[in-house]
This record gives structure tokens, C-alpha cells and sequence, in this order.
């Protein structure tokens, strides 16, 4: 894979999530936790809006995860009872927190 740049960049105290183009055009929306070894490719889409949109929004739903017990471990949501919630769910054009929330129950 070939980056072209990133297109989007946040910070948070535990991660740093940014928008990669690469050069099939398409858009990958990634997070870098800290504490991992490596960066996630939470999901790829083929218009820069969807995912600069998706990027901004990530941050208040990993928020409401974490806040649920989940943590995230790879592509998934990982609740210690067991459940898990694959990532493509946070993001969908258009998940609010509350959408988001359901998924999680």
C-alpha cells in the first residue's frame, strides 16, 4: 500500500487517528493507540468526504464504547463478558452516538 498523505489528523491522549489517501484512491481511516504495537485500518473508503466525516466522528463513539466496558482490539469492540462488535459499525456515514449505542446493548 501506498500512502499519498494524510488527509485528516486528531489526537487524543491515548491515540492519534488520521485519513490516509493512498494511491488507488482510496481513503483509510486509521487509528494508532499508544499503548499497541500497531496502527488499526478501521475501514477504507472510496470518497474523501465519507471518511474525513467517519474520522470525526470515531472519537465520541470509541468514547461510548469505552464507556460501555469495550475496548478495541483489532477491528473489533471486545467486551470482557464476551461480546463483540465489529468496528464497520462506528463507521457507517452516518452513525450517531445513540445508533451506536444499540449496537452495543
Amino acid at each position: 500500500m501506498t500512502a499519498m498523505g494524510n488527509v485528516f489528523h486528531a489526537f487524543d491522549h491515548q491515540y492519534e487517528l488520521y485519513v490516509e489517501e493512498t494511491a488507488a484512491r482510496r481513503y483509510h481511516v486509521i487509528i494508532n493507540i499508544y499503548s499497541e504495537a500497531e496502527p488499526i485500518v478501521l475501514h477504507a473508503y472510496p470518497n474523501k468526504d465519507d471518511a474525513i466525516a467517519a474520522a470525526q466522528t470515531f472519537p465520541k463513539l470509541y468514547r461510548t464504547a469505552q464507556q460501555r466496558g469495550f475496548r478495541l482490539a483489532g477491528q473489533y469492540f471486545e467486551h470482557a463478558d464476551g461480546r463483540s462488535v465489529h468496528v464497520s459499525f462506528a463507521m457507517e456515514p452516518g452513525t450517531t452516538p445513540d445508533k451506536f449505542m444499540k449496537v452495543l446493548l
